[in-house]
């Protein structure tokens, strides 16, 4: 009988414990009776199918085969059609996607260029700043047309 912690009994398990382990030569006896019962298994033959059942599987798997035909031959004329009718922008788009992976992979693709925009535009505080790692030093006179002002300019073209 085990105690736990609380002072609560458990129930004793029952199994392998140790009191109940077989000796080498039982189990030996146990291993040989076992491989006699897989023996006579592998020899024994099946019983036969009832006539009912099998009539039964045969038809389904016939009506299975003539639908997967059927599928088939709608498929290659539908193809056949498609390609006669198909020309001008739509068929170049149903191309490109039919190309991309179809609309599944469309999304995805959406849904990844709208990620990448967020970051690039709004970047999370933890990531660097792109400028600086391209080497790019920006400062209050590296632009040329910051000397001019922007109203002399706009005054020099009216005249």
């Amino acid at each position: 009988m085990m105690v736990d912690k609380t002072g609560k009994t458990a129930p004793t398990q029952t199994g392998a414990d140790a009191e109940d382990r077989l000796d080498p030569a039982d189990l030996a006896a146990a291993e040989l009776a076992l491989d006699d019962l897989f023996a006579s298994a592998r020899t024994a033959v099946p019983a036969p199918l009832p006539e009912g059942v099998e009539q039964a599987i045969l038809t389904e798997a016939a009506a299975t085969q003539a639908a997967i035909l059927n599928r088939q031959a709608l498929a290659s004329d539908l193809a056949s059609q498609s390609a006669e009718a198909r020309s001008g922008l739509f068929a170049g788009m149903r191309e490109l996607l039919a190309g991309l992976g179809g609309w599944p992979a469309l999304g995805g693709l959406a849904t990844a260029s709208a990620a990448g925009l967020w970051i690039g535009l709004a970047p999370p505080a933890f990531l660097p700043d792109p400028v600086s790692l391209a080497g790019i030093e920006l400062s209050e006179d590296s632009l040329p047309d910051d000397s001019y002002d922007l109203a002399v300019v706009l005054s020099e073209e009216m005249e």
